[in-house]
């Protein structure tokens, strides 16, 4: 992934990138942090690009701690309390207030993905937070299937995006633009043969990737 990458265009555009379920699993998910340097050197982050600013939030497992395979040796449930409590710090802060737009980036959206241990934990969590933050949309993956999702009254009052699947004719890219009056959004199939590197010039590049 970051080889062909880097060939097209991450050697020149920032690259981000947003850790999954998937990449809690695995010998190598201990080695992840080897390969991205994120901000302040955490799975979860945040930065101001322009006149935007992005919430990087790490959702961990989706399952519960105690699961057979995890056995009580991982602890996805603190993990989550501990980033709602950075979350509310960094909402108070001069850099997220001045902005024109907020962005939250999350591998499983906290709505629209099922009732998975982990998915209703972070709702429990951070669904009130997200909301008195007024922040402008949410953009997801996980569930494999494209999703545009308006704002609903006492759930969430953004918009949430969640992006297709790996399969060929589910594949899709979100490209984001702002400005200091607008944010613009297009979800493209993949499919389709787009040049997503001309697309991307210029701009960062985030991904949420679905194994």
């Amino acid at each position: 992934m970051l080889t062909p990458s880097c060939d097209e265009f991450a050697s020149e555009v920032p690259f981000y990138f947003v850790r999954g379920n998937h990449e809690t699993r695995g010998k190598f998910c201990r080695n992840l942090h080897h390969y991205f340097s994120n901000p302040n050197e955490q799975q979860y982050y945040e930065f101001t690009w322009g006149s935007t600013h992005f919430t990087v939030i790490n959702k961990g497992e989706d399952k519960p701690d105690n699961t057979e395979v995890y056995a009580d040796i991982v602890a996805f449930d603190s993990y989550r309390m501990e980033q709602l409590q950075w979350f509310k710090m960094i909402t108070s802060s001069n850099d997220f207030k001045k902005v024109s737009f907020r962005v939250v980036f999350m591998h499983i959206p906290m709505y629209y993905s099922g009732d998975w241990h982990g998915t209703m934990h972070l709702r429990k969590l951070f669904s009130a937070a997200f909301n008195l933050a007024n922040i402008d949309i949410c953009i997801s993956g996980h569930t494999h299937s494209h999703g545009v999702h308006k704002p609903k009254k006492e759930e969430h009052n953004y918009p949430i995006i969640i992006g297709g699947g790996p399969k060929e004719g589910q594949r899709t890219a979100i490209l984001l633009k702002t400005t200091k009056k607008t944010l613009t959004l297009n979800m493209l199939e993949v499919d389709v043969q787009i040049k997503i590197t001309e697309r991307v010039k210029r701009h960062f590049c985030i991904f949420l990737f679905d194994c």
